[in-house]
């Protein structure tokens, strides 16, 4: 399966992680719609908050892809979450 990896603020890796958030946004720009043409559905979507080694990640399978004023990645299922607090640690805050 092909897969894209990208960052993301940690405010909509939260809602994805929380299952709030279904559809991830980009820009309709040369770069999205090459990297978009190149990928066959469905693929893995990697989304990074940041750019260190224990930064928070959630990887995303997407299945399918819309086009209003962005790009609208709609999100099937959450594959994986990394260097992200459980909900026991998350509640205590």
């Amino acid at each position: 399966m092909d897969k894209i990896t990208t960052t993301i603020k940690r405010q909509f890796l939260a809602e994805i992680v929380a299952g709030t958030k279904k559809i991830e946004y980009r820009e309709i720009k040369p770069y999205w719609t090459k990297k978009l043409g190149a990928v066959s559905r469905p693929f893995i979507l990697r989304l990074i908050n940041g750019m260190n080694k224990k930064a928070p990640e959630v990887t995303v399978q997407i299945k399918r892809i819309t086009e209003s004023d962005a790009y609208e990645l709609r999100i099937d299922k959450i594959l994986e979450v990394k260097n992200w607090p459980s909900k026991s640690r998350a509640s205590r805050k």
